[in-house]
């Protein structure tokens, strides 16, 4: 074995360099609603075959344990399988039918490894208690006890300890061991280090040189290689290096690669044809692929194998192919319907758990020395420790910028860490500043505290937003006070933000190097570096807005539907931020686009110079974030602007309190009656769109239930001219809202009803016979 082996596959990026022509823009996998649809029936199913004792066993306990059947040698497995995947999918445990699983679970004499290693995953999910702890303890000891140890199946499994005697094995029954013994390092227990080695040994061994597996060593046996079992070897690889090589990597000298994995991902990527497939081959055993292709996405960080989004395939393979009555059945009779749908729902649920972050490889194929990835379970492990943390499967994932931009929005947060002096194209910096303009947060880290990595980062992201400046975060920013809060921590990382002075677009961890901790799993007398990465997550997803993989925030015109109109809108340009947020104006087109065929053309017009007509421009909008100081030339304008027929709308950035202070009179100074009312909820703004808007539906952010606890329905305001409204202004942020990204510190409304808010004030302005042509397809 390699002493410098490390499971890095992550130089798949150059077997990804097609991504963009294969994936349309914004392709996702199955819609959250098709997904909550499937399990929810295949949920329904699971119950319908509970039988009246409350476990899903079709004989009594054997007398004797022996082989693969779960009438026998693997009794209890369909009950551990069943609960597994309900609670994976969300299931409580105190559901009375599931309780009923469960305590049969803890009573049960499994001996079996596929029923050990289903039901280890059960005692992973329940509370933390010492009962649950003991049972996981005992069950645990089992399988270390069962695990071959020389011969030809060293570090594999056999069906049961008798079995283990006869050293009959096979890389089918050694995956759920493998699994088994992983659920309890999870919950803390301690695993040799010898364990893992051997499990590591035995697969590589094993391997064909093609870089697949089968059922035992090639020379063993005719069984073809398949990608199930080469998926379980991958997954069972990437496991034991979590714990093999969790030191290396530490001294910033580049990445390691794990060359088995590697070859182990090549093949699969070549056969990725024989994945969620309705087509037939030998030894067929496609919803099991499946959980096992789910292992492997989620331990590497793949959003692809090959050229395939592997979740989008599977999900809608799955989708289609769920039977009536919630369950699925795959080719092969020797899985029963209960399993198969199990693993159905195992696919379906875990894999398509909230992002907590991508992290960009940003190497090129003459780099091989992973600069970018020298920790490479940095971000694997954060996760994981933040969904533990708050009860939640969070995963992880890796991207590059060669796949179309919106990829990158898969996660609230892009994580670059490395500590070489960064390099991007003017293509690359492009798609970075428009995810940052969607809505998305870049997180920089120096590993190893790299003054060279820092600078560059700091460059980088200046140059992609001039404006702005990096600062020290204050000690009272939420960054720090979030959840877990600063003043607790024995060491109080330095972090640098550069604000657009709405939210942060990007943070800077310069020395701390939280990265080599999340690395190694060292969470005692450190826990300061893992609530700082916590924060930094809840604060960009607004403490509570977990986005399931299927969900997007991202909205483009959809070239079929063919506008019936046009709108001009001018973004007011002055001596000030006046322009925070501007991707999300195109996102607030797309969805005018979308909904009402209305095609809205966002111009950018400099005030007080005599450009801004009501005739070429029905609609303006003027947004800051700092104390607004216009000129009287531009006070001039917008007077005769708004007694020409023009609609002027205003929000006050971020909810900033010093924009709102300085503009509030100066509105008032805009209109020969100024003064600025509440617009009743009976308001025909509240009625643009097709439909009336419920007060009961208007969501506020966090930190404004914060400072305005109790609010409640929409605060818009307004204020006429002569017979007709003519501005209408909301104290409450609308700007960083129109992005549909969620993050905390922002005064304002929730991003949905922003959006759907702004749309209908544009819908109503827009209508008026004072701004625009009469239109037979109007709302």
């Amino acid at each position: 074995m390699e002493s410098e082996r490390w499971p890095m596959t992550l130089r798949i990026v150059t077997l990804l360099c097609s991504i963009v022509a294969m994936l349309p823009i914004g392709a996702v996998a199955a819609t959250r609603a098709e997904v909550d649809k499937a399990l929810a029936q295949a949920k329904q199913f699971l119950y319908s075959q509970q039988n009246a004792a409350g476990h899903w066993e079709t004989a009594p306990p054997p007398k004797t344990y022996g082989g693969n059947k779960v009438e026998s040698g693997q009794w209890g497995g369909m009950t551990a399988i069943a609960a597994y995947a309900l609670l994976a999918s969300g299931e409580s445990h105190q559901n009375a039918n599931l309780a009923k699983a469960i305590d049969f679970l803890k009573k049960a004499e499994l001996q079996g490894v596929y029923a050990l290693g289903m039901r280890m995953q059960v005692w992973y999910f329940l509370p933390q208690v010492n009962e649950t702890k003991q049972l996981a303890r005992a069950d645990a000891q089992r399988l270390l006890s069962m695990v071959l140890t020389n011969g030809p199946g060293a570090g594999h499994y056999g069906y049961t300890p008798q079995f283990d005697k006869s050293n009959a094995y096979s890389h089918s029954r050694s995956q759920y061991g493998t699994l088994g013994i992983w659920a309890a390092a999870q919950m803390g227990m301690e695993i040799p280090n010898n364990y893992w080695a051997l499990v590591e040994r035995g697969w590589v061994n094993n391997q064909d040189p093609s870089g697949g597996w089968t059922y035992q060593h090639p020379r063993q046996t005719q069984m073809p290689l398949t990608p199930g079992m080469t998926a379980a070897g991958v997954a069972s690889l990437f496991i034991a290096s979590d714990y093999l090589y969790a030191n290396q990597g530490l001294d910033c000298r580049g990445g390691r690669t794990n060359p088995a994995i590697d070859k182990g991902l090549d093949w699969i990527s070549k056969h990725f044809d024989m994945v969620a497939t309705s087509k037939r081959y030998e030894r067929d055993f496609p919803v099991v692929t499946l959980y096992a292709i789910e292992r492997i996405g989620v331990a590497s960080g793949l959003k692809y194998l090959g050229t395939i989004d592997w979740y989008k395939k599977g999900s809608d393979w799955l989708i289609k192919t769920q039977k009536s009555n919630g369950s699925w059945t795959g080719s092969h009779t020797a899985v029963p319907t209960i399993a198969d749908t199990a693993f159905g729902m195992l696919f379906l649920s875990r894999a398509r758990a909230p992002l907590v972050m991508n992290k960009l490889d940003y190497s090129d194929e003459k780099d091989r020395a992973q600069a970018w990835n020298q920790r490479p379970r940095d971000a694997a492990n954060l996760a994981r420790w933040i969904g533990r943390s708050f009860e939640r499967d969070l995963n992880w994932q890796i991207v590059n910028l060669r796949a179309p931009v919106d990829d990158l929005s898969d996660a609230p947060i892009l994580y670059i860490a490395g500590s070489q002096t960064l390099d991007f194209s003017d293509a690359d910096k492009a798609k970075l500043q428009m995810f940052v303009e969607q809505g998305g947060l870049i997180l920089g880290h120096a590993d190893c505290g790299s003054r060279a990595f820092a600078d560059s980062f700091r460059k980088l992201i200046q140059d992609l937003f001039p404006a702005c400046e990096f600062r020290e975060l204050p000690a009272n920013h939420l960054i720090f006070t979030n959840q877990f809060h600063r003043d607790t921590w024995k060491t109080k990382p330095s972090v640098l933000g550069l604000s657009n002075g709405v939210r942060e677009l990007a943070l800077l961890i310069p020395q701390a190097d939280p990265g080599r901790f999340w690395h190694m799993q060292l969470v005692g007398g450190r826990e300061e570096m893992w609530q700082l990465g916590a924060n930094i997550f809840l604060y960009a997803v607004d403490r509570q807005n977990f986005r399931l993989r299927e969900e997007s925030h991202l909205v483009h015109a959809d070239p079929k539907i063919k506008p019936t109109r046009t709108v001009n809108l001018a973004r007011l340009e002055y001596a000030s931020n006046w322009n925070p947020e501007p991707g999300g104006w195109r996102r607030l087109a797309a969805v005018l686009h979308n909904e009402d065929k209305l095609e809205l053309s966002v111009r950018t017009v400099k005030l007080g110079e005599g450009k801004l007509a009501a005739s070429e421009y029905p609609i303006a909008h003027l947004t800051g974030t700092a104390e607004a100081k216009l000129t009287e030339a531009q006070m001039a304008e917008l007077r005769q602007y708004l007694a020409g027929g023009g609609t002027l709308i205003v929000d006050a950035a971020g909810g900033s309190s010093d924009f709102a202070a300085a503009i509030e009179p100066v509105l008032g100074q805009l209109v020969p009656d100024g003064r600025l009312r509440t617009l009743p909820e009976s308001h025909a703004i509240y009625s643009a769109g097709g439909s009336a808007l419920d007060p009961k539906s208007v969501k506020y952010r966090q930190q404004a239930l914060r400072q305005l606890p109790g609010l409640q329905g929409p605060r818009l305001q307004g204020a006429d001219s002569g017979h007709r409204l003519a501005i209408i202004y909301s104290r409450e942020d609308l700007s960083a809202g129109l992005t549909g990204a969620p993050v905390d510190g922002v005064v304002g409304y929730e991003p949905d009803t922003a959006t759907d808010l702004m749309r209908r004030i544009i819908l109503n302005a827009s209508a008026s016979p004072a701004t625009s042509a009469p239109s037979k397809n109007r709302p």
